[in-house]
C-alpha cells in the first residue's frame, strides 16, 4: 500500500529537464530548514517583566533562577521504615534476623535529639529527616516487631512498623531486621534536587507546571520573565462565511477554520492572540486589518490566505507597499505559499489558505519565532526516528510533511523503537487529517519513495525542546 500526499498529475513532468527557449526560470524556493533560521533570527525577544508565580505558567524566565538553598536541606528518609547504621545490620537474613532497640521515632517536620547509637534504631515516615548517625533506612517491610514481652512476630501485620495500632500509641522497644541494606539505601541525600548556589532552572525556559513546581520549592513567589506577546490572526477570502452561521452553507462558500485553529495553536505557545477577524480579497480591507493590529500593539501578525499567484492574492501586495517581503516561496509540501516580511515595523507570517497548510507551516515556520518572540531559548521542533508501517512516496519534489499516528513498539529482545503511519489521504485540504495526527512524518525532497519498514523521521509538534 503506497500513500502519496495527493493525487498524482495525469501528465509527466520531468522535473530536472531544462525550461523551455524564451520561458522563465521558476525562482528559488527556500528550504524549510534555511526559511526557519532566517525568520528565527529576525525576531528579537520581548521585554521582561516581574510577575507572580500564580501568571508564570506558560511564560519564558527571563534569568536564571538560583536554589538559595539546598532542596531538599537536610538528608530525609525515603521511606517509612527505621533509620539504621548499615554496619549494624550487614549480615541481617528473613532466617537470620538482627535484633536493634527502638531508641526513638522521627516524622516529618521533627529532629532527632541525639544520635544513632550502635545497635539503635529510630522509627522515621517518609520525609522525615535522618538522625546522625544513621546512614540508612530500613522499610518497615523488611521488619518484624518485638512486643513489650520480647517476642518477635511471625509476620509483618499491617500498620507502621509491625504494628496496627497510630504512630502516637506504637512503643515498640526492638525490632528484627530481616534483611541487609546498604549505606545511603532509601535515603534523600541533602540536595540532591538542587544543591544551593546552583542554576536550578536557566534563562529562556518556558515555565510549564513542573517549573511552577520546582519555583515554589525554591520559595520564589515572583519571577522575573518575559512578557506575554500579542499575535494578532487573520484570515482572508471572499469564499468566508460569517462565524455566526451554524445553518446550512450557501453555494461557494467555506467556513473559516484557519483562524480558530492558528489563535489556539498561539495560544498552546504561551501567545496571546488577538482576533482580527476576517476580511474579503480587498487589499484595502486588508491593509486595514493589518493596521489595526498594528495600533492594538500586536508583535507579531498571522494571516491566511492571499499569498499565492492567483488574480485575487493581495497579502503580499499590500505588505509590500508598506513593509517588505524577505521570504517567498518554501521548499515544502503542504505550504509552498508562505510569505515573512514586516508591516510597518511588526512581524508578518502570510500562511497558505488550505487549512492543513495553514496549520503545518504554522507548526514548522511560525512556532519557532514566536517562542523566540518570548526569548525561549529551544525553540526547534523535536524528532525521532521512526519505522514506517506502510510504503510512502513523495512525488512532490519539495520536502514534505505527512501526517501521521505514531507508537512505540516492544520487539522480543525489549528493543523499544517508533513506528508510524499516516493518517490516510495526504491533501491540503483534508482537515481531519491534522486531528487524527500526533506527528509529522518528514521525508527530504530527495527522498521519492520509503518502502514499508524503511526509516523515517518524526517531529513532534507541542513536544518542548529541552536542552
Amino acid at each position: 500500500m503506497l500513500f502519496r500526499s495527493s493525487p498524482t498529475s495525469a501528465c509527466c513532468i520531468n522535473r530536472a529537464a531544462s525550461p523551455a527557449p524564451g520561458t522563465r526560470q521558476r525562482s528559488r524556493m527556500i528550504p524549510v530548514a534555511e526559511a526557519v533560521e532566517k525568520i528565527r533570527a529576525a525576531m528579537t525577544p520581548t521585554e521582561a517583566q516581574v510577575v507572580p508565580l500564580s501568571e508564570a505558567l506558560g511564560r519564558v524566565l527571563a534569568a536564571d533562577v538560583t536554589a538559595r538553598v539546598s532542596q531538599p536541606p537536610v538528608d530525609v528518609s525515603a521511606m517509612d521504615g527505621y533509620a539504621v547504621r548499615a554496619a549494624d545490620v550487614a549480615g541481617a537474613t528473613r532466617g537470620s534476623p538482627v535484633r536493634l532497640r527502638v531508641g526513638g521515632r522521627v516524622g516529618a517536620g521533627m529532629v532527632a535529639d541525639r544520635p544513632v547509637g550502635t545497635g539503635e534504631a529510630w522509627r522515621v515516615l517518609t520525609g522525615a529527616p535522618i538522625p546522625p548517625g544513621a546512614d540508612a533506612v530500613v522499610p518497615f517491610e523488611w521488619v518484624r516487631a518485638v512486643s513489650p514481652n520480647g517476642q518477635a512476630t511471625s509476620e509483618v501485620p499491617s500498620g507502621f512498623g509491625g504494628w496496627t495500632g497510630a504512630i502516637d500509641e506504637v512503643e515498640e522497644l526492638a525490632i528484627d531486621v530481616t534483611a541487609a541494606v546498604d549505606a545511603g539505601d532509601d535515603i534523600r541525600a541533602r540536595g540532591e534536587d538542587q544543591r544551593a548556589g546552583t542554576v536550578a532552572i536557566r534563562a529562556g525556559t518556558r515555565i510549564r507546571p513542573a517549573e511552577v513546581a520546582v519555583l515554589a520549592s525554591l520559595g520564589r513567589r515572583w519571577v522575573w520573565a518575559t512578557r506575554r506577546v500579542r499575535i494578532g490572526v487573520l484570515s482572508t477570502g471572499d469564499e468566508l462565511v460569517g462565524r455566526d452561521l451554524t445553518g446550512p452553507l450557501p453555494p461557494g462558500l467555506i467556513r473559516d477554520a484557519n483562524a480558530p485553529g492558528l489563535m489556539a495553536m498561539v495560544e498552546r505557545d504561551g501567545a496571546e492572540p488577538m482576533d482580527l477577524g476576517q476580511v474579503p480579497d480587498q487589499a484595502t480591507a486588508i491593509r486595514d486589518a493589518f493596521i489595526f493590529a498594528v495600533q492594538g500593539a500586536c508583535d507579531a501578525i498571522i494571516s491566511s490566505g492571499g499569498v499565492s499567484m492567483g488574480d485575487r492574492d493581495m497579502v503580499r501586495h499590500v505588505v509590500q507597499g508598506d513593509g517588505e517581503i524577505t521570504i517567498w516561496s518554501i521548499d515544502l509540501r503542504p505550504g509552498k505559499p508562505f510569505a515573512f516580511g514586516s508591516f510597518r515595523g511588526v512581524p508578518i507570517f502570510g500562511l497558505p489558505g488550505n487549512p492543513v497548510s495553514a496549520l503545518v507551516t504554522y507548526e514548522l515556520l511560525v512556532a519557532p519565532a514566536v517562542r523566540r518572540i518570548q526569548g525561549e531559548v529551544a525553540t526547534g521542533l523535536v524528532e525521532v526516528p521512526a519505522v514506517t508501517e506502510v510504503a510512502l512516496v513523495n512525488d512532490s519534489g519539495r520536502e514534505q510533511f505527512m501526517r501521521g499516528v505514531a507508537r512505540t513498539f516492544h520487539d522480543a529482545g525489549g528493543v523499544v523503537s517508533w513506528h508510524v503511519r499516516p493518517t490516510g489521504p495526504q491533501g491540503s485540504g483534508i482537515l481531519s487529517s491534522m486531528s487524527r495526527a500526533n506527528c509529522l512524518i518528514r521525508l527530504p525532497a530527495t527522498t521519492t519513495s520509503v518502502p514499508a519498514g524503511g526509516a523515517v523521521t518524526l517531529s513532534l509538534p507541542g513536544v518542548p525542546s529541552l536542552w
